[in-house]
């Protein structure tokens, strides 16, 4: 897409749970980030509007910036007038809803169906059937196979250019005759990137039956792999899906682009940070109902999208996906089986609550760290296939690691969301870590596609917070011993010196645009980064210059007195607040007595998922807003969910998710 300077840009990312806005504007010459507001999405039950979120959050910025956006019937009002009134652009991306069910039809795995599937990354889709000529299944099994599915997309690649077409139609004329099968409006949408001789032929084949989008092979050669024009198309897919939900037809014919999977701005975001740097960055966001890691290495980025993974919606969905062993690593006491289970499925049932007791603190943060390390530990395969390493090796070195979601940036403190980032990634080498506390990349990367040099500016500008610079040893550390010999010089000239011990974390502050030369050598059998010694110049931020002495892999107590220990002191060390001691009779057996109410609430979440999924919207009629409850805090749309179970249930599963 021609790329167009414009002057103000309005910016919304429709999520599970929260909307969040951007007014990005000129400012001497240069775009800058002048507004923001969030609220919660309304594009789910009971309201089934995401109009709604839009007002209220537009309306936040108009109450800071005293700039009307917003017709008096809701529309934006696009360009900006005289009076400064509206925006030149509106974009907009969304993660919220369920994903895109999708069917892929190949001729062989590991060409075609691989770089379809690398195409897919960036874009929210369930992958529930996959077809190729290496099946053994017969025509009429592959038929039933894709009726059954139910998808919403069909995803048809294969075909060299200039290569033999017949085996890519006989695999289009088994979608065909499926799609004949399918009644009512349940048709789903066809894309085909393959050999681009058959793109007349397939618009012929499926052009009265559905919606066809054509794309670019995504295998020109067995050589080349092409995936951006397939990636565009998915995203005109995905705005053509929320279309139909939720109140999102409405607001994507005001916005130029439509509606843009928030997964595809992180893929994005992160391949130009890598290629503009020349180093290798990640970028993890675990939200409400899905987690998305991307990664560039190597001049190559990878992102990868769990909807399993999550610390609200996807709550219960995580603990089945990494185990109770994975939370429990995490925790400071002595809980249960099924106090753990029932935390995971309060956080289903009402996806926005917070942590009301310490205990609720750790289980969240122990989820969330889970969750990341999961979705490291999937992507690492990869990651040693483009570096040539044992599949089992440590995370490899990342020049920036930009943390976002609420579960990371909403801490209340900057040192402990870094702490988190470094439990969960266990970052090696030495790293500048920020945080996207404001939902800059999901905005940037819809804006992207026409605006490139607002993208640029933006990135540019403090748009993301700079946490600072940290230091890790890898290896295995004298606990308490001196492992770390550090030399500070500051650029007013005052040198510190210090020696950080085993097992410990040291923050030296140093402030934001603030930068030190910093000289750090390890002891024997240690490295930073492969390296004995470092020195460089580092950058502050709103933590400073971090020294991690613990070493890696993490030496994680196997036993819940072992990490009250720890994890209370590693929080204190980075946080600078005192230590919260682990009282004792939290480290005594638990009494698990708890297992009927379990048993409720497990329905209650099954019940839910069969109206059409806890996301809102989904395949369920909508239902008239139960009456409020005195004293009720909850949003809405959470509210109307939780109802749904008994009030003893609810009010006892309050209760166990803080212990």
């Amino acid at each position: 897409m021609a790329e167009q300077r414009s002057g103000s840009i309005l910016a919304v990312d429709f999520g599970n749970v929260q909307t969040r806005a951007l007014l990005i504007d000129l400012v001497d010459g240069f775009y800058r980030l002048v507004a923001r507001g969030d609220t919660r999405t309304t594009a789910g039950f009971p309201a089934n509007d995401a109009r709604l979120g839009l007002n209220r959050v537009v309306d936040q910025i108009t109450s800071v910036t005293g700039r009307k956006l917003l017709t008096t019937d809701g529309k934006v009002i696009s360009p900006e007038q005289n009076d400064r009134s509206g925006v030149d652009y509106f974009v907009m991306t969304a993660s919220t809803g369920r994903t895109m069910r999708t069917v892929l039809v190949g001729l062989v795995p590991d060409v075609s169906i691989a770089s379809a599937r690398r195409a897919l990354a960036g874009t929210y889709v369930e992958i529930v059937e996959s077809m190729t000529l290496e099946d053994g299944r017969s025509q009429e099994e592959e038929i039933n196979a894709i009726v059954a599915s139910r998808p919403d997309l069909i995803f048809i690649t294969g075909g060299m250019e200039g290569g033999a077409e017949e085996p890519v139609l006989r695999q289009a004329k088994v979608v065909q005759q499926a799609l004949r099968l399918i009644k009512g409006g349940r048709k789903p949408a066809v894309l085909y990137a393959g050999n681009s001789a058959l793109g007349p032929t397939m618009r012929d084949l499926f052009g009265a039956l559905a919606t066809i989008f054509i794309a670019p092979n995504v295998r020109p050669t067995l050589d080349e792999e092409e995936l951006e024009g397939a990636q565009a198309q998915l995203a005109l897919v995905y705005n053509d899906q929320q279309a139909k939900r939720g109140g999102f037809g409405a607001i994507t014919r005001m916005s130029r682009n439509g509606v843009l999977p928030t997964a595809q701005s992180y893929n994005l975001i992160t391949d130009y940070l890598g290629q503009s740097s020349g180093h290798n960055v990640l970028t993890v966001d675990i939200g409400s109902a899905v987690g998305i890691l991307s990664a560039y290495i190597d001049k190559h980025v990878t992102t990868s999208i769990r909807t399993d993974i999550g610390l609200g919606h996807s709550a219960d969905s995580l603990l089945g996906t990494v185990g109770e062993a994975a939370i429990n690593r995490w925790l400071p006491f002595i809980t249960t089986s099924n106090q753990i289970r029932h935390y995971a499925l309060n956080k289903t049932l009402v996806p926005g609550s917070i942590p009301e007791t310490i205990k609720g603190t750790f289980l969240e943060h122990a989820f969330l760290r889970a969750g990341i390390g999961a979705l490291a530990e999937a992507s690492r395969p990869t990651w040693s296939k483009q570096l040539s390493t044992p599949q089992n090796a440590l995370t490899p070195h990342f020049h920036t690691i930009i943390g976002a979601g609420a579960g990371l940036t909403q801490t209340g403190s900057s040192g402990f969301g870094a702490l988190l980032l470094l439990d969960a990634l266990q970052a090696t080498g030495t790293a500048r870590i920020q945080m996207d506390s404001f939902g800059v990349v999901a905005a940037l990367g819809s804006l992207a596609y026409s605006n490139q040099e607002a993208v640029v500016q933006v990135l540019e500008s403090s748009s993301l917070e700079t946490l600072g610079t940290v230091f890790s040893v890898t290896g295995v550390p004298a606990i308490n011993r001196p492992v770390m010999h550090v030399r500070i010089k500051t650029s007013d000239g005052q040198v510190v010196k210090h020696h950080v011990p085993g097992g410990h974390l040291w923050v030296f502050p140093l402030g934001i645009g603030k930068t030190a030369t910093v000289d750090v050598s390890v002891g024997r059998g240690l490295n930073i980064g492969g390296k004995g010694r470092v020195k460089m110049t580092a950058e502050g931020g709103t933590v400073g210059l971090i020294f991690d002495g613990r070493g890696r892999p993490l030496p994680l107590a196997l036993d819940a007195q072992g990490r009250a220990a720890q994890i209370p002191m590693w929080i204190a060390e980075m946080t600078g607040n005192p230590q919260t001691d682990i009282p004792s009779d939290w480290l005594t057996d638990a009494i698990d007595d708890s297992t009927g109410v379990e048993m409720e609430a497990e329905d209650a979440v099954r019940k839910a998922k069969d109206r059409g999924g806890l996301f809102g919207g989904g395949r369920r009629k909508t239902a008239p807003a139960p009456a409020a409850k005195p004293k009720q805090s909850r949003p809405e749309a959470e509210a109307a969910v939780a109802e749904k179970s008994s009030a003893s249930v609810q009010n006892e599963l309050d209760d166990l998710r803080g212990g």
